[in-house]
């Protein structure tokens, strides 16, 4: 009995087995059409293949070029006639040329009505300044506007040259400066509230544009940092600078030898060059010395070394310049001063010492240029404001009150500073062919109750005083559209509100009732 039982269960086992292999092996029906029926036999061999396929696509994660047609399946009839023509590559569509991006021509943006100070001209009434691409294309009174062109009306504001902060910190990265810059970041707007277009930090200059990293470098290798205020270091730099100068007058006497045929001239070592690259590079005016100095003395030197090597000399501090100011004057200096930091007299010395208010006035009228920066470089967050970057107009206000003429005092956060920094080809003054950098405000910019309305960088408006929170709450601007978006950054857009009623506008929104 047990052994029947065995082959029972057995030949079930093969019966069953039996049934599932004619079931596979049996031809499937596609009744694709009424009058003719086409039969497949399945094709192992070409479904493995096609699982092989699928899955090495699915590793790479992206599709071949033939999985479209070898994805079909096996049981389509042979005779249905395909929609695409034998004689028609299988990837027309590959063939075919990419359309090219349409060209949307040059960017213009039309400044019209305003008072436009151009630090290095008259100020000009009843014009617009055309910008093509980031740059002044014309100004006049007369000037044609393209159609298409961008429209800022700023009747009754004055338009200023953007602002160049001298030896600024925490506004923009290190060189370089468009892989370092967070063109988001707070500070960056701030600077952008203060009329601030140019910055420069360290040996670097770089445009201060908030959300725009296009363009964000201006120029590099603007200086030459020296160290000048122990005597060991005053040696080291006063030997350089005559190993180099010797140098020089070796290369031109073997250029001249060589030029008279003379074959046996010597080259002179070029390794004094490589050992000596600072002082290299400003006797061949590849850069200036940027020197940080205080005391008249060290004024003193310095200016006699520019003079008697020739090299272009800026001076950052220059608290006692008021007293060696011909000296200055008479080697074409330049400074960079902070009118309002104080530097108490020596009280060990019978003669003048030490800071005056007056120091950038006596400068200027020596025939020093001039540029001003506050004693802070960077910008306050915690309340100490008053002192810092975004009070730059502020710092050459202060300036005016020691005795410089207010246009200087304006030239000091503009075109000097843009002459200090070596960039006054690109920036400082509004003329044609510069860069379109403005700081628009709503009145003089040395007045304490100004305000910058609008900052533009390279032709693009970066900031909008009606559309931000800092400071659109603060005497808002007549006619200024309310902001309607929300967004999900800070700071975000001030949404202007009607004045609570009397009783009400509490702390938590308004609706309590003051008791």
């Amino acid at each position: 009995m047990k052994h029947l039982l065995t082959y029972f269960i057995a030949g079930l086992i093969f019966a069953m087995l039996a049934s599932g292999i004619a079931v596979q092996a049996a031809p499937t029906t596609d009744l694709t059409n009424d009058d003719e029926v086409v039969t497949t036999q399945p094709d192992k061999p070409e479904k493995k293949e096609r699982k092989k396929r699928r899955g090495k696509r699915g590793r790479k994660g992206k599709k071949g070029k033939g999985d479209e047609s070898t994805s079909q399946p096996t049981s389509q009839p042979s005779s249905q006639p395909s929609s695409q023509p034998a004689s028609q590559p299988a990837d027309e569509a590959d063939s075919q040329p990419a359309s090219e991006p349409e060209d949307k021509g040059p960017d213009y943006l039309a400044i019209t009505g305003g008072i436009v100070h151009t630090v290095s001209g008259a100020d000009l009434r009843h014009v617009t300044i055309l910008c093509k691409d980031g740059v002044i294309e014309a100004i006049g009174s007369q000037v044609d506007v393209p159609e298409d062109a961008e429209v800022l009306d700023v009747s009754g504001m004055h338009i200023y040259p953007g602002l160049v902060a001298c030896e600024a910190r925490g506004i923009v990265g290190r060189e370089p400066a468009e892989n370092t810059t967070n063109v988001f970041s707070t500070t960056l707007r701030l600077a952008n509230t203060a009329g601030i277009t140019t910055v420069s930090s360290r040996t670097s200059a770089a445009k201060a544009s908030y959300g725009v990293v296009e363009n964000l470098p201006l120029r590099n290798d603007l200086f030459v940092s020296i160290r000048y205020g122990r005597t060991a270091e005053q040696r080291e730099f006063r030997e350089s600078l005559e190993k180099v100068r010797q140098y020089l007058r070796d290369v031109e006497q073997y250029e001249k030898d060589k030029a008279e045929g003379d074959e046996d001239a010597e080259k002179p070592d070029q390794s004094v060059a490589k050992e000596n690259q600072a002082a290299y590079k400003l006797l061949k005016k590849e850069a200036a010395a940027l020197v940080y100095a205080e005391e008249k003395t060290q004024l003193i030197e310095l200016a006699d070394l520019a003079t008697q090597y020739g090299f272009d000399l800026v001076i950052r501090g220059a608290s006692e310049g008021w007293i060696v100011a011909d000296r200055l004057g008479r080697a074409g200096v330049k400074v960079i001063v902070s009118p309002r930091r104080q530097v108490g007299a020596n009280p060990y010395l019978v003669q003048e010492s030490g800071n005056n208010i007056e120091n950038a006035a006596i400068l200027y009228q020596h025939g020093v240029d001039v540029a001003v920066t506050p004693s802070s470089s960077g910008i306050s967050l915690v309340g100490l404001g008053g002192r810092d970057m975004q009070h730059l107009a502020m710092e050459a206000a202060y300036a005016v009150r020691g005795g410089l003429p207010e246009p200087a005092a304006i030239e000091s956060v503009t075109l000097a500073a843009a002459r200090a920094l070596g960039i006054d080809d690109r920036v400082g003054s509004i003329e044609v062919g510069k860069d379109a950098d403005f700081a628009i405000t709503d009145g003089p910019l040395l007045d304490f109750f100004t305000q910058v309305q609008w900052t533009i960088v390279n032709g693009e408006i970066v900031y909008d005083k009606a559309q931000e929170s800092f400071f659109a709450h603060i005497r808002p601007r007549e006619g200024a559209e309310e902001v309607k978006e929300t967004y999900s950054f800070w700071p975000r857009p001030f949404k202007p509100k009607a004045a609570p009623a009397p009783g009400e506008g509490g702390r938590y929104g308004g609706s309590e009732k003051a008791e």
